[in-house]
Protein backbone atom coordinates (compact mmCIF):
# COMPACT_ATOMS: atom_id res chain seq x y z
CA UNK A 1 0.00 0.00 0.00
CA UNK A 2 2.93 1.95 0.93
CA UNK A 3 4.06 1.84 -2.64
CA UNK A 4 1.28 2.75 -4.24
CA UNK A 5 0.75 5.65 -2.83
CA UNK A 6 4.24 6.28 -3.61
CA UNK A 7 3.79 5.67 -7.50
CA UNK A 8 0.61 8.59 -7.16
CA UNK A 9 2.19 10.66 -4.49
CA UNK A 10 1.92 13.68 -7.09
CA UNK A 11 -1.76 13.47 -8.15
CA UNK A 12 -2.53 14.66 -4.38
CA UNK A 13 -1.67 18.14 -6.12
CA UNK A 14 -5.19 19.42 -7.51
CA UNK A 15 -3.81 21.31 -10.56
CA UNK A 16 -1.43 18.42 -11.17
CA UNK A 17 -4.30 16.20 -11.03
CA UNK A 18 -6.00 18.22 -13.43
CA UNK A 19 -2.88 18.18 -15.93
CA UNK A 20 -1.79 14.58 -15.69
CA UNK A 21 -5.87 13.67 -16.84
CA UNK A 22 -6.20 16.25 -19.89
CA UNK A 23 -2.39 14.93 -21.08
CA UNK A 24 -3.57 11.01 -20.59
CA UNK A 25 -6.65 12.21 -22.74
CA UNK A 26 -5.08 13.97 -25.29
CA UNK A 27 -2.01 11.35 -25.04
CA UNK A 28 -4.17 8.59 -26.15
CA UNK A 29 -5.22 10.97 -29.16
CA UNK A 30 -1.92 10.93 -30.41
CA UNK A 31 -1.18 7.43 -29.58
CA UNK A 32 -4.10 6.40 -31.26
CA UNK A 33 -3.49 8.31 -34.64
CA UNK A 34 0.22 7.23 -34.52
CA UNK A 35 -0.75 3.51 -34.45
CA UNK A 36 -3.20 3.95 -37.38
CA UNK A 37 -0.71 5.73 -39.82
CA UNK A 38 1.43 2.90 -40.76
CA UNK A 39 -2.01 0.61 -40.41
CA UNK A 40 -3.28 3.36 -43.37
CA UNK A 41 -0.37 3.36 -45.00
CA UNK A 42 -0.06 0.03 -45.65
CA UNK A 43 -3.48 -0.41 -46.46
CA UNK A 44 -3.43 1.91 -49.43
CA UNK A 45 0.17 0.61 -51.12
CA UNK A 46 1.39 -3.01 -49.49
CA UNK A 47 4.28 -1.75 -48.76
CA UNK A 48 6.94 -1.34 -45.54
CA UNK A 49 8.58 1.85 -47.34
CA UNK A 50 5.30 3.23 -47.52
CA UNK A 51 4.52 2.95 -43.98
CA UNK A 52 7.37 4.11 -42.86
CA UNK A 53 7.40 7.54 -45.20
CA UNK A 54 4.11 8.30 -43.79
CA UNK A 55 5.73 8.29 -40.36
CA UNK A 56 8.32 10.16 -41.61
CA UNK A 57 5.86 13.33 -40.88
CA UNK A 58 7.77 12.98 -37.84
CA UNK A 59 10.93 15.02 -38.81
CA UNK A 60 8.78 18.42 -38.45
CA UNK A 61 10.67 17.70 -34.69
CA UNK A 62 13.64 18.18 -36.04
CA UNK A 63 12.72 21.71 -37.03
CA UNK A 64 10.15 23.04 -34.54
CA UNK A 65 11.17 21.06 -31.77
CA UNK A 66 14.07 24.03 -30.35
CA UNK A 67 11.19 26.49 -31.29
CA UNK A 68 8.78 24.76 -29.38
CA UNK A 69 11.40 24.62 -26.02
CA UNK A 70 12.08 27.95 -26.43
CA UNK A 71 8.40 29.55 -26.67
CA UNK A 72 7.74 26.86 -23.10
CA UNK A 73 10.66 28.34 -21.22
CA UNK A 74 9.15 31.95 -22.48
CA UNK A 75 6.02 32.06 -21.98
CA UNK A 76 2.16 31.50 -19.88
CA UNK A 77 1.87 27.66 -20.43
CA UNK A 78 -1.46 27.46 -20.41
CA UNK A 79 -2.32 28.76 -23.68
CA UNK A 80 0.31 26.78 -25.05
CA UNK A 81 -1.05 23.67 -23.92
CA UNK A 82 -4.59 24.80 -25.20
CA UNK A 83 -3.15 25.65 -28.54
CA UNK A 84 -2.05 22.27 -28.95
CA UNK A 85 -4.72 20.76 -27.89
CA UNK A 86 -7.05 22.08 -30.41
CA UNK A 87 -5.00 22.45 -33.66
CA UNK A 88 -4.36 18.64 -33.26
CA UNK A 89 -7.91 17.59 -33.18
CA UNK A 90 -8.89 19.66 -36.19
CA UNK A 91 -6.01 17.91 -37.92
CA UNK A 92 -7.61 14.48 -36.73
CA UNK A 93 -10.79 14.98 -38.11
CA UNK A 94 -9.59 16.53 -41.27
CA UNK A 95 -7.68 13.05 -41.83
CA UNK A 96 -10.19 11.15 -40.78
CA UNK A 97 -12.90 13.20 -43.45
CA UNK A 98 -10.15 12.32 -46.20
CA UNK A 99 -9.75 8.50 -45.20
CA UNK A 100 -13.96 7.89 -44.97
CA UNK A 101 -14.06 9.12 -48.07
CA UNK A 102 -11.38 7.68 -49.93
CA UNK A 103 -8.79 10.65 -50.87
CA UNK A 104 -6.56 9.82 -48.66
CA UNK A 105 -2.67 9.61 -50.03
CA UNK A 106 0.36 8.76 -48.67
CA UNK A 107 1.47 12.83 -49.24
CA UNK A 108 -1.39 13.45 -47.10
CA UNK A 109 -1.08 11.58 -44.47
CA UNK A 110 2.65 12.84 -44.05
CA UNK A 111 1.26 16.03 -44.31
CA UNK A 112 -0.74 14.71 -41.07
CA UNK A 113 1.83 13.39 -38.96
CA UNK A 114 4.40 16.18 -40.07
CA UNK A 115 1.83 18.61 -38.85
CA UNK A 116 0.97 16.76 -35.77
CA UNK A 117 4.75 16.29 -35.13
CA UNK A 118 5.28 20.23 -35.31
CA UNK A 119 2.08 20.85 -32.30
CA UNK A 120 3.90 17.86 -30.42
CA UNK A 121 7.18 19.85 -30.53
CA UNK A 122 5.56 22.80 -28.51
CA UNK A 123 2.76 20.61 -26.33
CA UNK A 124 5.42 18.55 -24.88
CA UNK A 125 8.10 20.32 -23.88
CA UNK A 126 5.00 23.06 -22.52
CA UNK A 127 3.28 20.40 -20.26
CA UNK A 128 6.87 19.19 -19.00
CA UNK A 129 7.78 22.66 -17.99
CA UNK A 130 4.34 23.40 -16.43
CA UNK A 131 4.56 20.29 -14.14
CA UNK A 132 7.69 21.97 -12.34
CA UNK A 133 5.37 24.39 -11.77
CA UNK A 134 2.22 22.48 -10.42
CA UNK A 135 3.92 20.07 -7.91
CA UNK A 136 7.51 20.62 -5.09
CA UNK A 137 10.63 19.42 -5.78
CA UNK A 138 10.81 16.41 -3.95
CA UNK A 139 7.98 14.71 -5.45
CA UNK A 140 8.85 16.18 -9.76
CA UNK A 141 10.53 12.81 -10.31
CA UNK A 142 7.42 10.55 -10.12
CA UNK A 143 5.39 13.76 -11.61
CA UNK A 144 7.47 13.17 -14.50
CA UNK A 145 7.50 9.30 -14.21
CA UNK A 146 3.46 9.99 -14.03
CA UNK A 147 3.35 12.35 -17.15
CA UNK A 148 5.36 9.24 -19.24
CA UNK A 149 2.86 6.61 -17.83
CA UNK A 150 0.15 8.76 -19.02
CA UNK A 151 1.98 7.83 -22.37
CA UNK A 152 1.55 3.85 -21.42
CA UNK A 153 -2.02 4.69 -19.88
CA UNK A 154 -2.77 5.59 -22.79
CA UNK A 155 -1.10 2.95 -25.08
CA UNK A 156 -3.49 0.86 -23.66
CA UNK A 157 -6.89 2.92 -24.06
CA UNK A 158 -6.25 3.84 -27.48
CA UNK A 159 -5.29 0.27 -29.13
CA UNK A 160 -8.06 -1.18 -26.85
CA UNK A 161 -10.48 0.83 -28.24
CA UNK A 162 -9.21 0.73 -31.75
CA UNK A 163 -9.08 -3.15 -31.68
CA UNK A 164 -12.39 -3.40 -30.52
CA UNK A 165 -13.84 -1.03 -32.65
CA UNK A 166 -12.27 -2.74 -35.89
CA UNK A 167 -12.14 -6.66 -35.08
CA UNK A 168 -16.08 -6.31 -33.47
CA UNK A 169 -17.58 -3.86 -35.35
CA UNK A 170 -15.25 -3.67 -38.79
CA UNK A 171 -15.08 -0.06 -38.22
CA UNK A 172 -12.64 1.39 -40.59
CA UNK A 173 -9.63 3.61 -39.98
CA UNK A 174 -11.47 7.05 -40.72
CA UNK A 175 -14.13 6.60 -38.51
CA UNK A 176 -11.45 5.93 -35.43
CA UNK A 177 -9.72 8.90 -36.80
CA UNK A 178 -13.12 10.86 -36.26
CA UNK A 179 -14.00 9.35 -32.60
CA UNK A 180 -10.24 10.12 -31.48
CA UNK A 181 -10.76 13.46 -32.35
CA UNK A 182 -14.12 13.49 -29.38
CA UNK A 183 -11.51 13.28 -27.08
CA UNK A 184 -10.94 16.51 -26.81
CA UNK A 185 -13.92 17.69 -25.78
CA UNK A 186 -13.00 16.47 -22.72
CA UNK A 187 -9.13 17.40 -22.35
CA UNK A 188 -9.63 21.16 -23.40
CA UNK A 189 -12.42 21.62 -20.36
CA UNK A 190 -9.81 19.97 -18.32
CA UNK A 191 -7.46 21.97 -19.28
CA UNK A 192 -9.18 25.79 -18.60
CA UNK A 193 -9.72 24.44 -14.95
CA UNK A 194 -6.64 24.70 -13.70
CA UNK A 195 -5.76 27.72 -11.85
CA UNK A 196 -3.03 30.05 -13.04
CA UNK A 197 -1.44 29.69 -16.68
CA UNK A 198 2.50 29.16 -15.18
CA UNK A 199 5.14 31.63 -15.02
CA UNK A 200 6.60 33.45 -18.12
CA UNK A 201 9.71 35.08 -18.64
CA UNK A 202 10.17 38.45 -17.71
CA UNK A 203 10.27 40.48 -21.33
CA UNK A 204 13.49 42.20 -19.56
CA UNK A 205 15.37 39.01 -18.88
CA UNK A 206 14.60 37.36 -22.44
CA UNK A 207 17.26 36.64 -25.11
CA UNK A 208 17.51 36.54 -29.29
CA UNK A 209 15.30 33.08 -29.54
CA UNK A 210 18.34 31.43 -31.07
CA UNK A 211 20.58 32.60 -28.23
CA UNK A 212 18.09 30.66 -25.95
CA UNK A 213 17.98 27.47 -28.17
CA UNK A 214 21.87 27.35 -28.33
CA UNK A 215 21.82 27.75 -24.31
CA UNK A 216 19.77 24.54 -23.82
CA UNK A 217 21.59 22.90 -25.98
CA UNK A 218 24.81 24.11 -24.28
CA UNK A 219 23.14 22.85 -21.04
CA UNK A 220 22.63 19.26 -22.35
CA UNK A 221 26.01 18.73 -23.76
CA UNK A 222 28.40 20.48 -21.17
CA UNK A 223 27.02 18.02 -18.74
CA UNK A 224 27.96 14.28 -19.54
CA UNK A 225 25.19 12.01 -17.79
CA UNK A 226 22.79 14.40 -19.57
CA UNK A 227 24.20 14.43 -22.87
CA UNK A 228 24.62 10.64 -22.88
CA UNK A 229 20.96 10.12 -21.92
CA UNK A 230 19.85 12.48 -24.42
CA UNK A 231 21.54 10.70 -27.13
CA UNK A 232 19.91 7.09 -25.52
CA UNK A 233 16.77 8.39 -25.63
CA UNK A 234 17.07 9.51 -29.14
CA UNK A 235 18.40 5.65 -29.77
CA UNK A 236 15.40 4.30 -27.53
CA UNK A 237 13.29 5.88 -30.05
CA UNK A 238 15.08 5.06 -33.00
CA UNK A 239 14.90 1.60 -32.70
CA UNK A 240 11.36 0.78 -30.31
CA UNK A 241 9.24 3.00 -32.84
CA UNK A 242 10.81 0.42 -35.76
CA UNK A 243 8.40 -1.96 -34.38
CA UNK A 244 5.83 -0.26 -34.96
CA UNK A 245 6.22 0.61 -38.79
CA UNK A 246 7.51 -3.19 -39.12
CA UNK A 247 4.49 -4.74 -37.47
CA UNK A 248 1.99 -4.21 -39.72
CA UNK A 249 3.70 -5.76 -42.70
CA UNK A 250 5.19 -8.24 -40.60
CA UNK A 251 1.63 -9.29 -39.91
CA UNK A 252 0.93 -9.54 -43.19
CA UNK A 253 3.56 -11.36 -44.96
CA UNK A 254 5.33 -13.50 -42.44
CA UNK A 255 1.53 -14.40 -40.82
CA UNK A 256 -0.76 -13.97 -42.69
CA UNK A 257 -2.93 -11.81 -40.53
CA UNK A 258 -4.98 -8.31 -41.97
CA UNK A 259 -2.41 -5.72 -41.12
CA UNK A 260 -5.22 -4.12 -39.06
CA UNK A 261 -4.05 -6.42 -36.19
CA UNK A 262 -1.37 -4.42 -35.66
CA UNK A 263 -3.83 -2.27 -32.85
CA UNK A 264 -3.84 -5.67 -31.38
CA UNK A 265 -0.25 -6.19 -30.82
CA UNK A 266 -0.14 -2.51 -29.80
CA UNK A 267 -2.72 -3.40 -27.09
CA UNK A 268 -0.68 -5.53 -25.85
CA UNK A 269 2.32 -3.49 -25.53
CA UNK A 270 0.38 -1.07 -23.15
CA UNK A 271 -1.30 -3.70 -21.22
CA UNK A 272 2.02 -5.30 -20.34
CA UNK A 273 3.35 -1.61 -19.92
CA UNK A 274 0.80 -0.39 -17.63
CA UNK A 275 2.04 -2.14 -14.38
CA UNK A 276 5.75 -1.99 -14.99
CA UNK A 277 5.72 1.69 -15.35
CA UNK A 278 3.23 1.78 -12.05
CA UNK A 279 6.22 0.10 -10.44
CA UNK A 280 9.16 2.33 -11.84
CA UNK A 281 6.86 5.44 -10.61
CA UNK A 282 7.39 4.60 -6.85
CA UNK A 283 10.95 3.97 -7.98
CA UNK A 284 12.31 6.71 -10.08
CA UNK A 285 13.52 9.14 -6.88
CA UNK A 286 15.71 6.47 -5.74
CA UNK A 287 18.91 4.44 -6.34
CA UNK A 288 17.61 1.90 -8.41
CA UNK A 289 16.80 3.89 -11.44
CA UNK A 290 19.93 3.75 -13.57
CA UNK A 291 20.24 0.00 -13.00
CA UNK A 292 16.44 -0.47 -13.93
CA UNK A 293 17.58 1.50 -17.09
CA UNK A 294 19.97 -0.88 -18.16
CA UNK A 295 17.84 -3.67 -17.45
CA UNK A 296 15.08 -2.08 -19.45
CA UNK A 297 17.20 -1.62 -22.16
CA UNK A 298 18.66 -4.92 -22.81
CA UNK A 299 14.51 -6.51 -22.36
CA UNK A 300 13.70 -4.46 -25.24
CA UNK A 301 16.65 -5.60 -27.59
CA UNK A 302 15.82 -9.28 -26.46
CA UNK A 303 12.16 -8.72 -26.91
CA UNK A 304 12.74 -7.21 -30.42
CA UNK A 305 14.84 -10.70 -31.04
CA UNK A 306 11.87 -12.75 -29.78
CA UNK A 307 9.63 -10.41 -32.01
CA UNK A 308 11.67 -11.67 -34.52
CA UNK A 309 12.04 -15.04 -33.83
CA UNK A 310 8.60 -15.82 -33.20
CA UNK A 311 7.45 -18.82 -35.18
CA UNK A 312 3.46 -18.42 -35.04
CA UNK A 313 0.90 -15.70 -34.42
CA UNK A 314 0.29 -16.89 -31.09
CA UNK A 315 3.54 -16.74 -29.96
CA UNK A 316 4.30 -13.38 -31.60
CA UNK A 317 1.18 -11.47 -29.04
CA UNK A 318 2.88 -13.43 -26.24
CA UNK A 319 6.88 -12.02 -26.47
CA UNK A 320 5.61 -8.71 -28.34
CA UNK A 321 4.65 -7.77 -24.87
CA UNK A 322 8.23 -8.24 -23.42
CA UNK A 323 9.29 -5.72 -26.33
CA UNK A 324 6.29 -3.40 -25.66
CA UNK A 325 6.80 -3.51 -22.26
CA UNK A 326 10.53 -2.72 -21.81
CA UNK A 327 10.47 0.05 -24.44
CA UNK A 328 7.83 2.11 -22.00
CA UNK A 329 10.23 1.17 -19.17
CA UNK A 330 13.38 2.78 -20.90
CA UNK A 331 11.55 6.07 -21.98
CA UNK A 332 10.30 6.60 -18.68
CA UNK A 333 13.02 5.54 -16.48
CA UNK A 334 15.66 8.01 -19.32
CA UNK A 335 13.43 10.85 -19.18
CA UNK A 336 12.93 10.88 -15.35
CA UNK A 337 16.60 10.72 -14.86
CA UNK A 338 17.08 13.54 -17.36
CA UNK A 339 14.49 15.76 -15.51
CA UNK A 340 15.23 14.96 -12.46
CA UNK A 341 18.85 16.11 -13.31
CA UNK A 342 17.72 19.60 -15.06
CA UNK A 343 17.15 22.96 -13.01
CA UNK A 344 13.27 24.02 -13.54
CA UNK A 345 14.68 27.29 -16.26
CA UNK A 346 15.88 24.84 -18.49
CA UNK A 347 12.71 22.08 -18.34
CA UNK A 348 11.72 23.40 -21.60
CA UNK A 349 14.45 23.48 -23.66
CA UNK A 350 15.68 20.27 -22.28
CA UNK A 351 12.72 18.89 -23.30
CA UNK A 352 12.45 20.08 -26.71
CA UNK A 353 16.02 18.89 -27.53
CA UNK A 354 14.67 15.38 -26.13
CA UNK A 355 11.94 15.34 -28.06
CA UNK A 356 13.66 15.53 -31.15
CA UNK A 357 14.75 12.24 -31.10
CA UNK A 358 11.36 11.46 -32.68
CA UNK A 359 12.17 13.72 -35.36
CA UNK A 360 15.35 11.46 -36.15
CA UNK A 361 12.90 8.63 -35.64
CA UNK A 362 10.75 10.28 -38.82
CA UNK A 363 14.04 10.00 -41.01
CA UNK A 364 15.27 6.85 -40.46
CA UNK A 365 11.37 5.27 -40.57
CA UNK A 366 11.51 5.30 -44.65
CA UNK A 367 15.20 3.59 -44.12
CA UNK A 368 13.58 0.70 -41.68
CA UNK A 369 11.05 -0.20 -44.30
CA UNK A 370 13.29 0.12 -46.94
CA UNK A 371 15.58 -2.27 -45.33
CA UNK A 372 12.51 -4.74 -44.43
CA UNK A 373 11.42 -4.71 -48.46
CA UNK A 374 14.79 -5.66 -49.34
CA UNK A 375 15.65 -7.94 -46.86
CA UNK A 376 12.86 -8.57 -44.74
CA UNK A 377 10.97 -7.81 -41.22
CA UNK A 378 11.98 -10.77 -39.36
CA UNK A 379 15.67 -9.60 -40.74
CA UNK A 380 15.41 -5.97 -39.71
CA UNK A 381 14.31 -6.68 -36.16
CA UNK A 382 17.63 -8.50 -35.90
CA UNK A 383 19.55 -5.51 -36.79
CA UNK A 384 17.25 -3.16 -35.09
CA UNK A 385 17.86 -4.89 -31.52
CA UNK A 386 21.47 -5.34 -32.52
CA UNK A 387 22.07 -1.52 -32.71
CA UNK A 388 20.17 -1.12 -29.40
CA UNK A 389 22.35 -3.52 -27.71
CA UNK A 390 25.54 -1.43 -28.97
CA UNK A 391 23.77 2.27 -27.67
CA UNK A 392 23.15 0.08 -24.36
CA UNK A 393 26.81 -0.66 -23.97
CA UNK A 394 28.46 2.78 -24.95
CA UNK A 395 26.24 4.41 -22.11
CA UNK A 396 27.13 1.38 -19.49
CA UNK A 397 30.44 2.94 -19.98
CA UNK A 398 29.88 6.66 -19.66
CA UNK A 399 27.82 6.11 -16.94
CA UNK A 400 30.43 4.30 -15.48
CA UNK A 401 32.78 7.13 -15.72
CA UNK A 402 30.55 10.15 -14.42
CA UNK A 403 28.64 7.98 -11.68
CA UNK A 404 31.27 10.20 -8.94
CA UNK A 405 29.51 13.62 -10.32
CA UNK A 406 27.56 15.05 -7.64
CA UNK A 407 23.77 16.49 -8.58
CA UNK A 408 23.80 19.83 -9.92
CA UNK A 409 22.73 22.31 -6.77
CA UNK A 410 18.79 23.69 -8.09
CA UNK A 411 17.88 20.45 -9.54
CA UNK A 412 15.16 17.63 -8.17
CA UNK A 413 17.96 15.25 -7.97
CA UNK A 414 19.68 17.56 -5.46
CA UNK A 415 16.63 18.11 -3.36
CA UNK A 416 16.11 14.30 -3.18
CA UNK A 417 19.59 13.80 -1.92
CA UNK A 418 19.64 16.47 0.62
CA UNK A 419 16.58 14.95 1.93
CA UNK A 420 18.21 11.45 2.65
CA UNK A 421 19.25 11.30 5.98
CA UNK A 422 23.05 10.86 6.32
CA UNK A 423 24.79 7.31 6.28
CA UNK A 424 26.21 6.95 9.86
CA UNK A 425 30.33 7.50 10.12
CA UNK A 426 32.24 4.48 10.48
CA UNK A 427 33.82 4.72 14.06
CA UNK A 428 37.86 6.16 13.26
CA UNK A 429 40.32 3.94 14.24
CA UNK A 430 41.88 5.05 17.49
CA UNK A 431 45.49 6.95 17.16
CA UNK A 432 48.10 4.24 16.49
CA UNK A 433 50.76 4.59 19.90
CA UNK A 434 53.48 2.32 21.15
CA UNK A 435 52.39 -0.55 22.45
CA UNK A 436 51.32 -0.95 26.26
CA UNK A 437 53.92 -3.33 28.07
CA UNK A 438 50.80 -4.81 29.36
CA UNK A 439 49.49 -6.23 26.20
CA UNK A 440 50.49 -9.64 26.42
CA UNK A 441 52.93 -10.77 23.29
CA UNK A 442 50.25 -13.13 21.81
CA UNK A 443 47.31 -10.18 21.52
CA UNK A 444 49.94 -8.25 19.92
CA UNK A 445 50.73 -11.06 17.53
CA UNK A 446 46.81 -11.78 16.30
CA UNK A 447 46.37 -7.43 16.38
CA UNK A 448 49.04 -7.03 13.98
CA UNK A 449 47.14 -8.07 10.52
CA UNK A 450 44.10 -6.36 11.70
CA UNK A 451 45.95 -3.20 12.14
CA UNK A 452 47.97 -3.39 8.79
CA UNK A 453 44.88 -3.99 7.07
CA UNK A 454 42.45 -1.09 8.47
CA UNK A 455 44.62 1.27 6.45
CA UNK A 456 42.90 -0.66 3.18
CA UNK A 457 39.37 -0.49 4.14
CA UNK A 458 37.19 2.12 2.23
CA UNK A 459 36.24 4.55 3.92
Amino acid sequence: MHRLRASFASLSAREYRLLWSGSLLATTAFMTTFILVPIVAYEITGSYAASGIAQAGMVSQLVFGPFGGVIADRYAKKPLVLGSQIIPCAIIIVTGILIVTDEITIPLLFASTFLMGATFSLMGPARQSWVVELVPPQLLPNAVALQNMSINVAAVLGPMMASILVLSMGLNSGILYLLVAALFIVVIPLTLMIRGSGAATPKDQRKAVFTEMAAGLQYITSRPQLRSLWVFFALVVITGFALQTLIPGLLNQEFGRSEQEATVVALIWGITALPINLVLAGLVGGRLAWPLLFLSAASLAGGMWMTAAAPTYAVLLIVSGVAGGARSAVMLLNQTIMMSNTRPEYFGRVMSWVFMGFGVQGLLAPVWGAVADSIGGRETLYIVGLVLVVGTAMLLVSRARTRHIPPEVGTAAAAIDADRPPEPERAQPEPRTAPSPAVSPLFAARLAPVVLMEGQKPR
